[in-house]
């Protein structure tokens, strides 16, 4: 059984995460204290990741390790749940009550 790490998949999978926050290359590479042209690398598949780089892109990222090695989506992983936790602080009062008003509703329906 082949267990080698795909870093041209990883590559695609930073790149999609990066595309998704917004991010440029050069961003990304100030929060990893790196070059754009290494994060153009990586996202190419080109460069191997050390698991401390990997780590790195993950937190600037904000999303877990296994999002990236091993495409793990989870609409209730960690990091998931963070980011909605993010978005609800400060948030008024009548705010709150109408998000509750809509989990609830999402939850009875089949979507």
């Amino acid at each position: 059984m082949n267990k080698d790490l795909n870093f041209k998949e990883i590559g695609v999978r930073i790149q999609k995460y990066r595309m998704k926050k917004g991010m440029t290359q050069e961003k990304l590479a100030e929060y990893i204290d790196t070059s754009q042209k290494y994060v153009s690398r990586i996202e190419c598949g080109y460069n191997r990741l050390s698991l401390d780089t990997t780590a790195a892109i993950a937190r600037a990222l904000n999303i877990t390790l296994d999002s990236l090695i091993a495409d793990y989506d989870n609409s209730n992983d960690e990091s998931t749940l963070h980011e909605i936790l993010n978005d609800i602080r400060g948030m008024s009062p009548k705010q709150l009550a109408l998000l509750r008003d809509i989990i609830e509703i999402l939850k009875k329906s089949d979507i």
